[in-house]
């Protein structure tokens, strides 16, 4: 596959990993949870919610490495530079892609903010996308 095979290309920051989306992009969402503020190390984790069959490993899917909780929450990373990667949403239908992880500066537009009711004092939501107190059934 090349970059020509997509709408958007991304990876992790060392390169090992690489991954495409096709056709549309959908929008992006942001999540004000604990845990996301944890492993993006912000104030809020920003990710597309892909279909699966828009969605693409390029390269190095072997060098992911998975954290889970208990509770099942889990998170994808890069094995070697740590970054956050695209990972099966729990039913396995589509894919959470890091918005900070495509290349460049895709048009994306904003789906809305949940989990607002955990956000800390110190992040401002500067848009006027749909907000939520808790998370939303999809």
């Amino acid at each position: 596959m090349t970059q020509e095979d997509f709408v958007a290309i991304g990876g992790c920051l060392c390169g090992a990993v690489r991954f495409g989306l096709r056709e549309k992009l959908a929008p992006v969402g942001f999540c004000h949870c604990s845990k996301c503020r944890r492993v993006s190390g912000t104030g809020s984790n920003a990710v597309l919610n892909v279909r699966r069959d828009r969605f693409a490993w390029v390269s190095g899917e072997d060098r992911l490495k998975r954290y889970a909780l208990p509770s099942g929450w889990s998170n994808v990373f890069c094995a070697d530079c740590g970054c956050p990667m695209p990972q099966p949403t729990p039913d396995d239908g589509r894919m959470f892609v890091p918005a900070g992880a495509l290349d460049g500066d895709p048009a994306l537009d904003i789906a809305g903010h949940i989990f607002v009711g955990s956000k800390p004092r110190w992040v401002a939501i500067c848009d006027d996308a749909p907000r939520f107190d808790e998370g939303v059934e999809a």
